[in-house]
């Protein structure tokens, strides 16, 4: 009897080590209120629904944004050449807006021309094609 007390005695030990160890003390925050631990039970999970819902927002977003990137053709790129006041740079299929940067101003810079694709002439240049990431990318171009 007495090796039975002593082994209900230490399971009992051993649930409550194991039942207390996972829960979360409360703490009083800075309010002064208690925080309550959220157990697995409490968590929200979204519905199927709701994920598809999420996932169809998320797709329309993407399209929008990829709608908003105009592909613009060599033809279409020239009208952008800085006379009529925008000017559009192309760079290895990306066109960036440079129309507010003093070094283009008319649309020249040191003998590059806004309106054009300067994939060959930027790899030639002395500061290279990392300048154009102070540019907005305002669209594609088209092969």
């Amino acid at each position: 009897m007495r090796k039975v007390l002593i082994i209900l005695i230490m399971l009992l030990g051993v649930f409550l080590a194991i039942g207390c160890a996972g829960n979360k003390p409360i703490t009083p925050n800075e309010t002064g209120t208690p925080e309550q631990a959220v157990t697995p039970a409490e968590v929200v999970t979204p519905t199927r629904e709701k994920a598809i819902e999420i996932q169809t927002a998320t797709e329309m977003q993407n399209v929008t944004e990829k709608s908003k990137i105009k592909e613009y053709t060599l033809e279409e790129l020239a009208e952008y050449n800085g006379k009529n006041g925008k000017a559009y740079v192309a760079y290895q299929g990306q066109v960036y807006n440079v129309s507010d940067s003093d070094l283009w101003k008319n649309g020249s810079h040191n003998g590059c021309n806004a309106g054009t694709d300067l994939t060959e002439k930027m790899d030639k240049a002395p500061h290279g094609a990392k300048i154009l990431k102070d540019y907005s990318v305002v669209g594609t171009l088209k092969k």
